[in-house]
Parts: structure tokens; sequence; C-alpha cells
């Protein structure tokens, strides 16, 4: 075959496909040549911040931790060291005060302990500590300064004269404490050489807004002596101060022998005057209400009122001679009581002694009593009356009498029910009848009929306990 000078000759290869990238596929390449860069890059990130991560993080705790103690070293030197604290607070109570040493504690919370502080030499708490917690601390990183707690006053005990000093300083405590300090506490504090209020007692001093620290709450829970609780307040006088006191089941240091269901009372105390203006003992027999005074002038010397409109008997010997129980006992604990009735009294308290609480201790009570609806259980007056030797043993049942007076009073280890008048008809029962501190009954009744008989009264003997009363000639 003849090729012309122009053309291609034929070859054996045959050209089918031609590979030639175009600007598509170099920007793909571009592409994922950038991602390959990037992740390698992420990849050298991650590692460093693993690594650094926790080296970063101990420095900035380091660095928090050097700052925090910068600050509280520099506030303990410029106003925190225990002479600059016994410098303030002499010149804010206007007395010495002396304060030993004064540190920062970690342990077991973070707190500024003061050890020794001495009042006017009058006055001393062997330990102070002011509380700081995490969130007062972040507060000094973010500029505001220290932010104090509560302070809490370590075991104590002090006298009632040192108490005193404490309630005079109360007006003086908001000038001379921080504003962010908001309470102070005695979480355990003693009352030394005082009879009536042994154990140890929680108190509290809290801020009141504007008015500062203008209250002291004192409490004792629990216990066998049931709760109390004390509200102080100073009256501006010398020595003075006014308070009120709510306590339940109470088993009062002075009085009755059995816990009080509910006392409520308020008035004034200093160390030569007591006057309790406005007081109510309450129970499931009633209540009483009453005010007293008491005064020393050489000695000391009571005068009080105690009155009431409505006390159940039976229930008021319940709470005083408690039935017997168990199964040996179920007749007499389910039996009534020597006398039944609604008494109303208004009388007159008194009382001498070289202390208060010899004043309180020997105090008597005396009132004209008289009973609504009385009931005399244990024995039938009227059966008696008719049958004169019907009283050689305990008699049994009942007398229902329309009224009943008599005259009680109560000394220090005995009650006497004097001048006993009492009415059922024709019937008419007087006389006289005690009741020792063990409980034990001694008397003598009369009864008469009236012009119904012509019969020398009838004398009846009281014998017996207020659980178990007995009667005979």
């Amino acid at each position: 075959m003849t090729y012309s000078s122009t053309e291609i000759r034929a070859t054996d290869f045959a050209i089918t496909t031609v590979n030639v990238p175009d600007r598509l596929d170099l920007r793909d390449m571009d592409d994922r040549k950038q991602v390959e860069d990037d992740a390698r890059q992420r990849g050298f990130d991650m590692h460093a911040f693993r690594v650094w991560a926790p080296r970063l993080f101990f420095v900035g705790i380091l660095a928090a931790a050097a700052f925090v103690l910068f600050e509280g070293i520099e506030t303990w030197r410029t106003s925190l060291s225990a002479a600059q604290l016994s410098q303030r607070l002499s010149v804010a109570f206007g007395v010495p005060v002396q304060i030993e040493t004064s540190r920062f504690a970690i342990s077991p919370t973070p707190r500024l302990a003061l050890t020794k502080v001495s009042i006017d030499g009058k006055l001393v708490l062997n330990e102070v500590s002011i509380n700081i917690g995490t969130r007062h601390i972040a507060q000094v990183f973010q500029g505001h300064g220290w932010n104090w707690g509560e302070a809490v006053v370590g075991p104590t005990s002090l006298t009632l004269e040192q108490c005193l000093v404490l309630l005079n300083l109360l007006p003086k405590l908001d000038a001379a404490l921080p504003k962010s300090l908001s309470a102070l506490r005695f979480d355990h504090l003693e009352l030394a050489e005082q009879p009536w209020f042994t154990g140890p007692w929680e108190v509290g001093l809290t801020r009141d807004g504007g008015a500062g620290f203008s209250a002291i709450s004192a409490e004792q829970r629990g216990g066998a002596h049931g709760s109390v609780q004390f509200q102080l307040v100073p009256t501006g006088a010398p020595d003075t101060v006014s308070f009120q006191v709510q306590a339940t089941n109470w088993l009062m240091p002075f009085g009755p022998s059995f816990p009080i269901e509910e006392v409520v009372a308020s008035g004034q105390a200093s160390p030569t005057h007591l006057e309790v203006s406005e007081f109510s003992v309450g129970g499931p027999f009633g209540a009483v209400q009453g005010s007293i005074a008491a005064s020393l002038d050489g000695n000391w010397s009571l005068d009080g009122v105690a009155r009431t409109e409505g006390l159940d008997l039976e229930a008021l010997i319940h709470q005083i001679a408690p039935p017997p129980t168990g199964a040996d006992n179920a007749d007499a604990a389910s039996a009534s009581t020597v006398i039944q009735g609604m008494a109303s009294f208004t009388g007159h308290i008194a009382g001498k002694g070289q202390t208060l609480a010899e004043a309180v201790a020997t105090a008597a009570f005396e009132a004209p009593v008289h009973v609504r609806w009385p009931v005399l259980n244990g024995i039938n007056l009227g059966y008696v009356a008719t049958r004169p030797g019907a009283t050689g043993g305990t008699n049994g049942g009942s007398t229902r009498f329309s009224g009943l007076d008599t005259v009680v009073m109560l000394g220090t280890n005995q009650v006497s029910f004097r001048e006993i008048r009492a009415h059922a008809g024709a019937l008419a029962a007087y006389g006289q009848v005690n009741m020792a501190a063990n409980h034990a009954l001694s008397g003598m009744l009369h009864v008469d009929l009236g012009t119904t008989r012509v019969l020398a009264p009838i004398r009846v003997m009281v014998h017996g306990t207020v659980v178990r009363p007995e009667f005979g000639r």
C-alpha cells in the first residue's frame, strides 16, 4: 500500500485513553492534602494539651494558694494580729481587751483562731474561732476582701456576773466586729455556781440588720429536764436585762416536782432585783398565771401573786402523784383521785432568805380556794352520817358536794387544806387535811346533817396517801 507524504504512517500500537489531570483533579488533590495537614496539626495540639493541661492546672492552684496566702499574711499583718485585734477591741468596748495569740488554721475547717481573749480582766474566753467558708475565700479572688462567717466560742464556764459583763458589751459588739460577721455563738456554756440552771447551754448572738447585736438567745434542748429557751435584751440601765422564757416539758428547778408542759414568762433582772411581770404555767390540769418580784436588801425577799379560774384537781393530782402502773396495780391506776372538781383561786406568794435561791426554796403560798362540782372519792359521807358505826374502815363510794371552800397553805414540806367547808343539801362537812412531801394524808372531817337529825357531828379520820386514801373513826 502506498502512502502519500502528508499522511501519518500506521503503527503496531493503538492509543485508547489519555489520563491527563484537569483543574478539578488538581483542586481535589489540594483539598485532601489540606485535610491531612489539619488532622496532623490537631493530633499535635491534643497531645500538647494532654501534656500541658495538668501542669497548667497545678500552676493555677499554686498561684491561687500563693494569692490567698499572701492576702492572708497581709491581712493578718495589718489588722488580724493579736496586738492589732486587742487594740481595736479595746477602743470599741471602752475597756482593756487582751488576746494572747491569733493564727490561721486549716483543720478541721479554715478559720481564724484566737486564744485567751480577756475582757476587762473579768471575762476570759479560752478559744474563739471565726470560720472562713469556701464562699468567703472565693470573694477574696473577686476583690471583695475577707468576708467572715460566724464566730464560735469553745467550751466555757461563766458566772452570772461574767454573763452580765457580756450583756453590757452587747450594744458595742456591732462596732467592734466586722460587718460580715453575722453571729457569735457559744456551743457549750455552763453557768458556774448556779444551782438552778445546770448543764450546757447553747448561746447565740445574731446581728439583726441595722439594730446590730441586740439580743442573746440561750437554750437547753431535750434531756431529763425538758427544753427551755431564754431571750435576753439589755435595757440600757446598768446591769439590768429584760428576759423572756419559753419552756416545754420543763422540770423547773423550784416549785412543782413534775415536768410542766408549757411555761411562758417575761420580766427584768439585775444583781439586786428580779421581776417576773407575767408568768403562765400550763398543763393537762389547766393554767396558772401570776407575777413575782424579789429584791435584795440585806436579805432577799420574795413577793408574788398566783391565780387561776379553772384548775382540774384530778389531773393535777395525777401529775403530783402518778398512779402506779403494771398488771398488779391496774385497779389503783384506773381508780379516781381522792378529790375531783374545778378549783379557782387568787393567792399570795412570800419568802425570805440570804440568797435568792433560799428565798424561793422557803417561799410559802396561801390562797382561799373555791371548788366547783367537787367529788370526794373513797367514802360516802351521807351513808356515814346516818350510820355512825360504818366508819370502822375504808367505806368506799363517793360524796358529791354542791360546793367546797378551803384555805390552801403550801409550804416547804407540807400542803395544808384548812377551814374546809363543803355542802350537799343538808349535809355539811368541815375540818382540815394535810398532805406531806411523800403524799401521805392526815387530818379529820366533821360530818353533820344539820336539823334533819338530832345527832352530834360524826368525826371521820383521813389517812393513807393521795393515791390510796383511807377513812375511819
